[in-house]
């Protein structure tokens, strides 16, 4: 689906923001553990027909639904620059009032024109800036990317909300002692923090054994696995707690720790479609459900006849999903794998204490 993300067990479980803008077919930055290396183009290209059809479906679009600026690529690499897709496609997020969360490692957040577009953006509740660094520290695993400080410097110089997204988080490397990086980075007026662990291939595992010795198995499909390292990200949150950050974990399943939307569109009003979160929340109120009432739970989000009036590509990507995402709560062996804190038994979903 050229404007969504396809549906998996893990995406249609676990994000919110499964609509995207890719304003190019890959990315100059390479950064070594980037998992958008396992799906996109080798060849750098402006994206042209993502323009236009995201055009065509935002004009239709009354209600708003999140987009993020991107997924498989740097929308603000340098070619962007000449191209200036992404400026394009944020233009038209503007003239239309579909809101947008902007993923970056560039620091041309901080240069004009689109500094002012992302500020006037920000004036009508549209737009959340989330910078990714794994370090505070430049790194060989980044090697063509701006040093984090500039990236921070960047994003401070910014009027809409900031997320930091410690994307990804590599032990032994990103920080070692959770609260000096977390008050290091608060002062660069971010306003929450979100993690995501490395997630690397099986076969790379002893390239990263340098850092990092535990590991535990990610994917359904393929052999991907993330570093395990649940107390690194207890301290990290505990520290934002500390400071006063807001905290999300980027499809980890512990969300019992998580002190906010992951993607940040808490700071937008903005509508959601629901993920296993919900089925958590609802949990702790009700402690059991029967499957079939699972829409009591999902009530007010972008679930079962609220679709109906969508356009069409929109309705159609959100029906994928929910279906995966329903399919996903019936099988207590995949639930358990996403999430430690929910069961599955007889039809029923509970709360594991």
């Amino acid at each position: 689906m050229e404007l969504a993300i396809n549906p998996s067990k893990i995406i249609s479980s676990l994000c919110y923001s499964i609509f995207r803008l890719e304003p190019y077919t890959s990315c100059s930055y390479n950064c070594r553990y980037c998992y958008a290396r396992w799906y996109r183009s080798d060849k750098l290209k402006p994206r042209y027909k993502a323009v236009g059809m995201f055009a065509k479906v935002a004009k239709k679009l009354d209600i708003r639904i999140p987009f993020r600026l991107a997924t498989l690529c740097e929308p603000l690499q340098d070619v962007e620059e000449r191209f200036k897709i992404s400026l394009k496609l944020l233009n038209i997020a503007k003239d239309y009032g579909i809101p947008i969360i902007l993923s970056t490692k560039s620091d041309r957040i901080a240069k004009n024109p689109w500094k002012n577009l992302i500020n006037s953006m920000a004036k009508d509740d549209l737009i959340v800036v989330q910078v990714s660094i794994s370090s505070l520290k430049k790194i060989d695993l980044e090697p063509n990317a701006p040093e984090p400080k500039r990236r921070l410097e960047a994003l401070c110089e910014l009027d809409a909300p900031k997320v930091l997204r410690l994307q990804p988080l590599i032990p032994n490397v990103s920080f070692f002692d959770a609260e000096e990086f977390v008050e290091i980075v608060k002062d660069y007026g971010i306003e929450q923090i979100t993690v995501e662990p490395l997630r690397i291939e099986q076969s790379e595992i002893d390239a990263y054994r340098i850092y990092w010795d535990k590991w535990t198995s990610y994917s359904f499909e393929g052999n991907i696995v993330k570093a395990d390292c649940l107390e690194i990200i207890k301290d990290l949150r505990n520290a934002c707690v500390k400071y006063k950050l807001d905290f999300g974990l980027c499809k980890e399943g512990y969300f019992d720790l998580e002190t906010a939307n992951c993607c940040g569109m808490h700071y937008m009003d903005v509508e959601l479609r629901p993920t296993l979160r919900e089925v958590y929340k609802g949990l702790l109120r009700v402690k059991e459900i029967e499957l079939d009432e699972i829409g009591k739970i999902f009530d007010g989000y972008l679930f079962g006849e609220r679709l109906n009036d969508l356009p069409n590509p929109i309705k159609k990507a959100l029906r994928y999903h929910e279906k995966t995402l329903i399919r996903v709560l019936r099988d207590e062996k995949t639930v358990s794998h996403l999430t430690p804190l929910i069961g599955v038994k007889e039809n029923k979903i509970y709360l594991r204490m």
